[in-house]
Order: C-alpha cells, then sequence, then structure tokens
C-alpha cells in the first residue's frame, strides 16, 4: 500500500504510509489508478459545506438542503440518493436533458421521475459564482437566478489521477484532464505499459473498466482466451429508479437512417412490476425494421440494470424478435418484458408505424 511514481519506464517506486520506499521492477505495467472529482475555478473553496463526490461520503450531518452541480452520472444518482433521504435537492445542469448519452424517452422519464422524488431541475443554467455564506451556500446561475441551501455536492467532471505518477520517466505524456491515450489492446505509447478504466476516459464505469483490464492483461501475456472488448456494452445508472441501456438509441438510428421500429412494455402492466409497485417503469426495445433484429434495449424502473442482461445477451448473439417471442419466462418475472415489448414493436410493424 502506497503511493508509486515511475523512476523509468520498467521501474515504480511505492512511497509507502510507513517505513522506507520500496522498488517494484516490472515486464509489464497496467496503470488503473482511476479519477478523482474535477472542482471549477466557482468551487476552488476549502468550506466544508462544499462537497464532491469524495468528500460526500464523509458529511457528518445530514443537511436539510443540497444543491448539485452537475447532471452526469454522479451528480444525477447522489440527487436522488439525498432526495430519497428527505433532503431538499435542487440539480443545476447546463444541457436540456440529464444524461443526454440516453435514448431521450427515458432520460425525459428519469427526470420526472427525480422530480416526483422532490428534485427540482435547472436544465440548461450555469453557475456564475459560488458565495459561502454564514448561513447558507448560495449560486448565482447564468439565469440570473439566485439559489441557496446548506450544502454543495460538485459533480462537474473527474480528472485522471495521473499527475503524481511522473509518467515522463515512463516516456508517456498525458492528455487534457491526465487522461492517456490507448490502442485496441489498451497499450499507451510505450507498448509494454497498458492503461484501463477512468485513466482512459468515457465510459468509466465499473463492468466496461475492469473488461479493459483483462483484456489488456490477456494481449500483455498472450492468454489467448479474450481478443477483443465486447462490442456491445451495457450502462447502468443507479438513480431512483435505475436506468440501464445498450445498444443503439432511437436518436442515433434517426441520425444514421436506420429504419426501425421500437416496443415498448409498461412495469405497471407486468405482474412483478404491479407487486413491487412499481407502475411507471418500461422496457423498450428496438429492431431492424426488415429482420427485426435487436439493435438496443433500454429500461427504466426497478432492477433495470439486471433485466438489461438479457436483450444485451440476444444482441451478442446476432438475435431478435423470433427469440423473445419463442422463449417462455418465469411469471411473474421482469424478465416477461422482452415478451411483450417485442409483440408490441410486431403490432407497429404490422401497421407501418
Amino acid at each position: 500500500f502506497g503511493r508509486g511514481s515511475f523512476v523509468d519506464p520498467h521501474t515504480v517506486q511505492v512511497e509507502p504510509r510507513e517505513g522506507e520506499p520500496v522498488t517494484l521492477r516490472g515486464a509489464v505495467i497496467l496503470i488503473a489508478t482511476g479519477s478523482a472529482p474535477l472542482r471549477p475555478d466557482s468551487f476552488l473553496t476549502a468550506d466544508p459545506r462544499v462537497y464532491d463526490s469524495d468528500t460526500i461520503l464523509h458529511i457528518p450531518v445530514m443537511p436539510k438542503s443540497m444543491l448539485v452541480v452537475g447532471g452526469g452520472v454522479i451528480g444525477s444518482e447522489y440527487a436522488c440518493t439525498f432526495a430519497a433521504q428527505g433532503v431538499d435537492v435542487a440539480l443545476v445542469d447546463g444541457r436540456d436533458v440529464l444524461l443526454g448519452f440516453l435514448d431521450r424517452e427515458v432520460s425525459l422519464a428519469l427526470m420526472e421521475r427525480m422530480r416526483t422524488l422532490g428534485v427540482t431541475l435547472y436544465p440548461e443554467e450555469r453557475v456564475e459564482s459560488c458565495v459561502c455564506g454564514p448561513d447558507a451556500v448560495c449560486l448565482k446561475l447564468s439565469s440570473g437566478k439566485t439559489l441557496h441551501a446548506d450544502s454543495v455536492l460538485v459533480a462537474a467532471g473527474r480528472s485522471s489521477n495521473t499527475a503524481a505518477l511522473n509518467l515522463a520517466a515512463a516516456g508517456i505524456i498525458p492528455g487534457k484532464r491526465g487522461l492517456l491515450e490507448v490502442d485496441a489492446h489498451y497499450r499507451t505509447s510505450v507498448p509494454h505499459i497498458y492503461a484501463a478504466g477512468d485513466v482512459i476516459g468515457f465510459p468509466a464505469l465499473a463492468s466496461t473498466s475492469m473488461e479493459q483490464a483483462r483484456l489488456a492483461m490477456v494481449h500483455a501475456f498472450d492468454l489467448k482466451y479474450k481478443q477483443e472488448l465486447a462490442p456491445i456494452l451495457p450502462y447502468g445508472i443507479y438513480t431512483i429508479p435505475e436506468v440501464s441501456m445498450c445498444g443503439e438509441t432511437e436518436e442515433a438510428l434517426k441520425q444514421k437512417g436506420v429504419d426501425y421500429v421500437s416496443g415498448k412494455a409498461s412495469y405497471g402492466q407486468n405482474a412483478r412490476g404491479q407487486i413491487i409497485g412499481d407502475e411507471e417503469g418500461f422496457l423498450k426495445l428496438l429492431f431492424l425494421r426488415g429482420d427485426m433484429r435487436l439493435l438496443g434495449v433500454h429500461a427504466i424502473g426497478e432492477s433495470a440494470s439486471e433485466i438489461v442482461h438479457i436483450g444485451l445477451t440476444a444482441m451478442m448473439c446476432g438475435a431478435g424478435a423470433e427469440l423473445f417471442i419463442r422463449t417462455c419466462y418465469n411469471y411473474p418475472t421482469l424478465g416477461e418484458l422482452y415478451k411483450y415489448a417485442t409483440y408490441d414493436a410486431m403490432g407497429r410493424k404490422q401497421r407501418g408505424e
């Protein structure tokens, strides 16, 4: 345990918490040091009421109110978490919808569910200034609005943990925000030094980061069993409710000129959804209109990050509507949503919608 930095391309010196430095040498090195919250200039304050996604874990008292700056994955997740605990939460973000990489219908549904949870949303707003007064923290927005709260959570991006690695000694030059550029095998510009996870950027999710590192080491040691990263990756966002997706969005298919058909199934019309009390969740499937091959899976609701795996596996096999129609699913389960979303898509195709 300690802090490591390069001495040369094959040597890392570790400064332990206690004792003398330790020198480690390796034929192969993997950089997987993650990332840290990035604070814009407006929030470079030592005031203990201004948190980031790391320091918020040590919050001593639950505040009555909180302003969340940034509507990415982390900001949205924390906004939901604190709102569910009864905190009066407001979220400020510069975009018109949260999590713009999602299917827009899902993004809009999430925003509506967050409002129901008690989160006040301020889309298309930027924070001009942050003033920490004696009784509250005050944010002035680009529209001229002024918001006050007991605390602020800054979730406005992240920076790779590479500044202290002495990368120059290894012959590596980091990019913007410390990001490392890698090839298809996750090699940096120095062939025996690999990098994976947050240090290389989007999507910076635990599942994808682990897969990247596995692929890197399989390549480094010629282990054969995994030749490439999965071509379709799932995204799981642990907001309230959960959101998950894989494959194409409607917006992407329209932009590419792909003729597709969509199908939806509601948790409220699913027996398991009724049992667990999720009346508003839904599963949305996107199929290629011609052969009804599955192109995209989008879920919002309880266990969305689990049920997306059914569609993900089908997409990895190149399957589609026929698979879901032929398959018998346990009853009552959320997995059965796939059959009814497929029926909906088939009906839409027949009607020419």
